[in-house]
Parts: structure tokens; sequence; C-alpha cells
């Protein structure tokens, strides 16, 4: 009887098994839908995921729309230069916050070595704001104490980064720690890029105070180039400070070349 009950049970399993594949008279099978990762389903799922990772690169080539050059007369206005060293890092898109909301437009002399896939994408946004964009080197090497064949990759590997990310050819260059010479005036001569160096020192990277900051950028005077870094979050935080004292005292907000016009391959700037 037990036994019985058992052979019954599992022929009618057997048959709700099969019931899932039967096909009624007069009508055609219908396949089960095929699940994701089989034969049926790869070549389409990887045409997405090429068709996406296109998508990305293209983005990644598309070069930032560049807004017009601005004509500013220093002469009649009190121009000040607020310049960034040493980025992009992880707080410069906080500067760049910040310098929009002031409507202020500054000049970032950036490492070639910063310029990453993580940080690529704050350059464009430099670039498509309107600030300008200078030459800080490769990697902070002292430029003075390289070889000339050293030197020029210092420089060339830089360029070639930045126009790579935003198409621009940068005519500006920093030295790092300010350390020039013969040997710098006439690679950067032969480069077309003018050396800028600072009036204002903030010395932001020595005194990490955002007080002292903010005080020592709000004594610029019209026509001077301030010096700044934008890898501290000290000086981020004295910048609100620094901009709100500037805007008191009628300043506007130029870029470098704004600030001097015409500048002269190889030769040295420290304000207007």
């Amino acid at each position: 009887m037990r036994i019985g009950s058992v052979l019954l049970s599992l022929l009618l399993l057997g048959g709700c098994a099969q019931a899932g594949t039967m096909t009624v008279k007069g009508e055609r099978p219908v396949a089960p839908h095929p699940r994701f990762g089989t034969s049926r389903h790869f070549d389409a799922d990887l045409l997405r995921f090429r068709l996406a990772g296109a998508q990305r690169e293209a983005s990644a080539k598309r070069l930032p729309a560049i807004p017009p050059p601005r004509h500013i007369d220093c002469m009649r206005r009190k121009c000040v230069a607020l310049t960034f060293d040493d980025g992009p890092g992880e707080y410069t898109g906080h500067v760049l916050d910040l310098l929009a909301a002031h409507h202020a437009r500054a000049t970032f002399f950036l490492l070639g070595q910063m310029i990453t896939d993580e940080t690529r994408d704050v350059v464009r946004r430099m670039a498509s704001e309107g600030h300008e964009i200078g030459n800080h080197s490769w990697d902070h090497a002292s430029l003075p104490g390289l070889s000339s064949e050293s030197l020029r990759r210092e420089l060339d590997r830089t360029q070639e980064a930045v126009r790579k990310a935003t198409g621009v050819r940068m005519r500006l260059m920093r030295p790092p720690y300010g350390a020039t010479g013969p040997a710098l005036d006439t690679e950067t001569k032969q480069e077309g890029l003018a050396q800028i160096l600072w009036a204002v020192d903030t010395l932001d990277w020595l005194n990490r105070n955002p007080t002292v900051i903010a005080q020592r950028s709000a004594a610029a005077k019209p026509g001077d180039i301030v010096l700044m870094h934008d890898i501290h979050p000290t000086t981020v935080q004295a910048l609100p400070r620094l901009l709100d004292e500037l805007d008191r005292k009628g300043f506007t907000y130029v870029t470098v070349s704004e600030l001097l016009g015409s500048t002269t391959p190889g030769k040295k700037y420290t304000n207007r």
C-alpha cells in the first residue's frame, strides 16, 4: 500500500515535469527563454559593452569648449592675478567652485604627472571655465640643475599632457621653487614660454593657517601676481575670506595673460 502511494507520487511528478515541455496539438512549441550569459545573449551583451566603451573613449577625446578671450583694461581697472601651483589635486575642484561663485578667473600652473585619468576632467573644467593653464614642469624638479635634455623633457611632457586633455598650447610656465637661470631662459625662449614668478607669496605651503593666508593674499596691490597652491586644504579654507576682501576692495580677477597682455618667451615676470 505504501509502495503503491510512492509510485503514484513519482508518476504524478514525472507528468508535471513533462507538462512544462508538452505542446498542445496545432500549436508550435515555445522554446524556454534563454538565461543571461547564454550563447544566444552573449553577442548582444558584448555589443552593448563595446558600444559603452566606445562612447566613453569618444567622450575622453572630446576637447572642452573654451570661452573667447576677454578684453580687460588693467591700466584702468584694479586687476589682480591669482595663481595656483602643483595641481590638479583633490582640492582643485573646490577651488574652481569658489572662483565660480565670485565670477573670478585664475591661472593654474600644473604638474604634468598630476594629470591622470582621475584629474583630467578637472583640467578640462579649468579650460572650459576660462581659467588659464600654465606649465609647472613634470614632477616639480629644480630645473636649473638639470641637463638640457632633462629640462626639455620636463617641459615637453607637461605641454603634451595638457594639450591632449584640453587642446591648449600653454604660453606660460612657472619654475618650481622660483628657481631659474640662463639655461632655463634659453629653453623657455625656444619653447615659446614666458616665466611667471610672483609679487605676493602667501607661503601657504609653510604656514597652514587660513587666516594668515587670507591676510597675506588680501595685501595684494593692483597689478600683482599672487602665489598659492591648490593642493592644501588650508588654502581652500582661506579662499572665501580672501575673495570677499578683494571683492570689497573692488578688484577684478584676471588671468596672468590678461594682466600682462603680450608676454615675451624666456622673460621673467612678477607683476604688471
